[in-house]
């Protein structure tokens, strides 16, 4: 699977599958899939953002690998497009503050997930 996130005019982060933007009327397991992508373009916008870098040209693709015979995910490689004229000093920093993101160090390293209900602490009367 390939996810693949760009950036518009406004610098608002739009994801795409096949074209079609990905919203949250799509499956919750795209989107949470969606986040490790979306959250490296939010780390990189703000990086050039802070050096006055444009943002034209920078994509992202996200190529997602499934084991077939559990149909989970097992490996996301993120890959950045940088455009030509892009400062090659800072080729080595992009990766570094993709590193930086959030939801991939929460997928390193994940949080336990309780499930309770409303019945669980029934009142005596």
């Amino acid at each position: 699977m390939i996810i693949d996130i760009k950036f518009d005019n406004s610098s608002k982060i739009i994801p795409s599958q096949n074209g079609k933007n990905i919203t949250i009327e799509d499956s919750p397991y795209l989107i949470f899939l969606t986040t490790v992508g979306m959250c490296a373009a939010v780390y990189i916008r703000t990086f050039l953002k802070q050096r006055d870098l444009t943002l034209e040209g920078v994509e992202i693709r996200q190529f997602i690998y499934k084991d077939i015979s559990t149909d989970m995910t097992e490996q996301i490689e993120l890959k950045v497009d940088l455009p030509v004229s892009f400062p090659k000093k800072y080729k080595k920093a992009i990766k570094i503050v993709v590193d930086q993101c959030k939801v991939k160090k929460h997928l390193h390293n994940p949080p336990e997930i309780k499930v309770s209900t409303s019945l669980d602490l029934e009142v005596v009367v």
